[in-house]
Order: C-alpha cells, then structure tokens, then sequence
C-alpha cells in the first residue's frame, strides 16, 4: 500500500473516529446533571461537524479508489472550514470547564477571536505562492495568535472545585498547547518539503505527510479533548 492509499484511508477513519465520539457523546450527555449537560453538547456538535466535514472529504479524495495527491491538497479548503467551526466550539467547551474551576468568565471569548485569526491567516497562508512574503507574514500571524491561546490557557489557574475538575483543566490546556502545536508543525513541514523540492513525488510526500498530521490531530484533539472534558462534569 502506497503513502497516497493510506492517507486516503486515514480520511475514512477520520470519518469514523468522528462519528463514533458525536454517538458516544450523544448517550453520555442523559448521564449528566442537568446544568452540565453543555458540555457534552458542546464536544457533540464539534465531532458531528467533524464527522460531515471527513465524509465530503473521504469523496474528495475519491476513497475507496485510485487517486493521487493533488486530490488529497483539494480538502484544504474543506479543512478548514470545519477549524473555523469547531476550534471556537473547543475554547467554549474548555471555557466551561475552566469556569469551573474558577476561570474569570468572558476568558473564553477572547481566545474564541484569538482562535479565528489564527485559523484564517492560517487558511490564506496556504493559499499563498509556497516561499512569497504573504504566505510567511500569514504564518506569523496565525502562530503569534497560537502563542496568545497557548499562553492565556497556560496561565489559568484551576482554583476551586473538584480535584476530577482540576485534573481535567491541567489535562485540556495540555491539549490546546501541545496537541494544536501540531498544526502549524504539519504546515511548516509541508511548506519545507515543497521549498527544497518541486518534483512530482516530492510534492506529493509533502502534501501526504500534512494530511496524516492533520488528520491524527483532529481525532486526538476533538474526541479525546471531548472525552476528558465529560470526565470532568461526571
């Protein structure tokens, strides 16, 4: 099995991955007390539009069938309009959590309109000439705004309520710091690789490598940034 067929089967799993979280979200929500029932709606609606997003995606990239890479490059813009939907559903999530845990409120909405600066100068520095000016001011920006989120989560500290919360809030900063370093890691990646090559095959290994760190990302920091948050409320 060739790099392109198993990206194109990651997308599947994507897909599935997704729509198992919305099903077990979904069940464990009537498990809830009523006043925290939010939480497991919210982590729902993220893997859901998740779930939509990997299924057009998995037709995108023709899967199951024969395809190459520049149908793979084709989801980017599919990409990101699920970020630009679920990544402000992530901070809110988080956001109830941290209030929980005696986060000030109003937190939550200044890391939302971090997080959709960072998601469309990161959109438009892809679209960019690969190496031009645009597409290296495009990723400061949008890194500078991870920084802010990263750094502003960092700092909360979890100063009331249970230990299971406070555990929780220590364990989902850890995922917004280190588990959404990874998206600008698969760009940087793929941006290298297109700079020191412009061959067919170096081309597509770029294009493949940032689909499958995208990808693994997105069921790492949806599901399982969902499930640790229900843990919490339980």
């Amino acid at each position: 099995m060739d790099l392109v067929s198993i990206t194109q089967a990651l997308f599947m799993l994507g897909f599935v991955a997704m729509a198992a979280g919305t099903f077990y979200f979904v069940l464990e929500r009537n498990e809830l007390k009523p006043e925290h029932r939010a939480t497991a709606t919210y982590a729902a609606l993220i893997t859901f539009i998740a779930a939509i997003m990997y299924w057009q995606m998995k037709d995108i990239v023709a899967f199951p069938g024969v395809t190459d890479a520049a149908h793979i490059g084709a989801t980017m813009p599919v990409r990101y309009l699920d970020w630009v939907l679920t990544t402000p559903l992530l901070l809110i999530e988080f956001g109830v959590i941290a209030t929980l845990a005696g986060a000030a409120k109003g937190t939550a909405y200044r890391l939302v309109l971090a997080d959709i600066v960072m998601v469309i100068t990161g959109y438009f520095g892809e679209i960019g000439s690969v190496g031009s000016v645009g597409n290296y001011v495009n990723f400061v920006i949008s890194s500078l705004a991870w920084v802010y989120i990263a750094y502003t989560i960092w700092k909360l500290k979890a100063t009331k309520g249970s230990a299971q919360v406070k555990k929780a809030v220590n364990n989902m900063k850890k995922f917004v710091i280190f588990g959404w370093a990874i998206y600008p890691i698969g760009t940087a990646i793929q941006e290298f690789l297109e700079l020191n090559g412009t061959d067919a095959k170096t081309i597509e290994l770029s294009i493949c490598i940032a689909a499958i760190i995208y990808v693994i990302a997105d069921i790492v920091n949806k599901v399982g940034f969902g499930i640790v948050a229900l843990k919490a409320v339980k």
